[in-house]
């Protein structure tokens, strides 16, 4: 594993005073990950052509322990410099029998403004 994460829980407690959510974030794991390419075997044929499918996948090794769903996952440092300061959601961590590492399967919003 030659990337590094770094993964945040985020959580919001309602401000009475001011009316607004206030975010806290907790540093759940921090480490060593491997984020694999979407290769051709994984891409979609549809009429327009063809797509890869939107759920990129952050591997992290076995021992890591507390990630969970909703969780933030921010690229710290990658041999592709430009992985460095993606931001991807957990969607699932599907723990499996003998596993020799965790697969997050996650979701990206790459640019949030524009969902305002």
């Amino acid at each position: 594993m030659v990337d590094r994460v770094r993964v945040e829980r985020v959580t919001g407690t309602f401000n009475r005073a001011t009316g607004e959510t206030e975010e806290t974030t907790t540093v759940v794991w921090e480490g060593k990950a491997r984020l694999p390419r979407a290769d051709a075997a994984s891409r979609v044929p549809h009429l327009a052509g063809e797509a890869t499918p939107a759920d990129p996948v952050v591997i992290i090794p076995w021992n890591a322990d507390g990630v969970e769903a909703n969780d933030r996952v921010t690229i710290t440092e990658s041999i592709s410099p430009g992985m460095v300061g993606r931001v991807l959601w957990v969607t699932d961590t599907s723990p499996r029998t003998f596993q020799s590492a965790i697969h997050l399967t996650c979701r990206e919003v790459r640019d949030a403004s524009r969902l305002e």
